[in-house]
């Protein structure tokens, strides 16, 4: 077993090229080198396609990684615990990587890092804002959090919340239509303007709702940034479907007017999204309860933009 080896490889990925982990190891660029060459000899295998410009995981890399990062990364917690506390347990300590998208009520997230970090002051945080899919290995992801239904393989999804939908529109585009003799409640009239979400990804759902999902060439502007939409919205460009929770702010001043979503109720979940469970570090997983048990509280000050957001293991 090529330990060193090992560290040496997942710290090159994690890093992102040789000169960075070599910087990180505090060893000879040489050397690094020489370590991963021997570990690909000893597994048998190429592990990394090397330019002098960058450095890409093969197939076999990718899969070698999911399966040894953990296990470096547990090796790492092991030599950082430190003394015990008083009451005999090693504190947590190192770094989370946490991906969430643009439209995670960040109050909630905050104070749930703010409160976490209180009581682990040793544990840092990376927190990655983006709408895109997770790549675990690419973007050196410890958790993640996503709407939809993620899941595929290697990936283990935990359900944290439901959140609803509404459709929202100005009051000026409001009036507007009520001249124009469109009925407000009714989004299928096919001359109201709206704006429709449309994900990058087939792997990215919303729930399946006609509003929500619109005929094809039915709309007036699509993109798949709920923010984007949300702005479009208020600057009277049509009407459009958004999770409820991030429009609070807006209905409350008067910005944007809230109406039912045909056919119902629409909801989508929100789920913690793990690249395996031999990824659940012990400050991971912490740090995952913590989470959970901040949003179903609200934590010590519970804020407007979360309130509709209904928890359930």
């Amino acid at each position: 077993m090529d330990l060193n080896g090992t560290l040496a490889f997942v710290t090159v990925v994690e890093c992102g090229s040789f000169s960075a982990a070599a910087r990180t190891l505090e060893i000879p660029r040489s050397t690094l080198s020489a370590r991963v060459a021997s570990l690909e000899a000893h597994l048998g295998v190429i592990l990394l396609r090397r330019t002098t410009r960058r450095i890409a995981l093969t197939d076999d890399g990718r899969d070698y990684f999911e399966r040894a990062a953990p296990a470096i990364r547990t090796l790492r917690e092991a030599e950082q615990f430190g003394e015990a506390d008083a009451s005999g347990r090693r504190p947590l300590s190192g770094s989370i990587r946490l991906g969430v998208p643009f439209d995670f009520p960040f109050d909630a997230l905050s104070q749930a890092i703010a409160t976490f970090r209180e009581a682990h002051p040793r544990v840092r945080f990376d927190v990655l804002v983006d709408d895109s899919v997770s790549d675990f290995v690419d973007d050196n992801l410890d958790m993640a959090i996503r709407g939809g239904q993620p899941g595929g393989d290697h990936i283990v999804a935990r359900r944290i919340a439901t959140f609803g939908f509404a459709r929202f529109a100005s009051p000026v585009f409001e009036r507007a239509m009520r001249k124009r003799g469109s009925s407000r409640g009714r989004s299928d009239s096919h001359d109201i303007p709206r704006l429709a979400f449309k994900p990058r990804s087939a792997s990215v759902s919303t729930p399946r709702s006609p509003a929500l999902v619109p005929p094809q060439q039915d709309h007036a502007v699509a993109t798949n940034s709920f923010a984007l939409l949300k702005q479009l919205a208020l600057h009277g460009a049509g009407m459009a479907v958004l999770p409820a929770h991030t429009c609070d702010a807006e209905v409350a001043s008067g910005q944007l007017l809230s109406m039912p979503v045909d056919g119902g109720d629409a909801q989508a979940g929100l789920y913690l999204v793990y690249p395996s469970r031999r990824a659940l570090t012990a400050k991971v997983k912490a740090f995952s309860d913590h989470l959970v048990a901040h949003l179903e509280t609200g934590g010590t000050a519970r804020k407007r933009s979360v309130r509709e957001l209904t928890t359930s293991r």
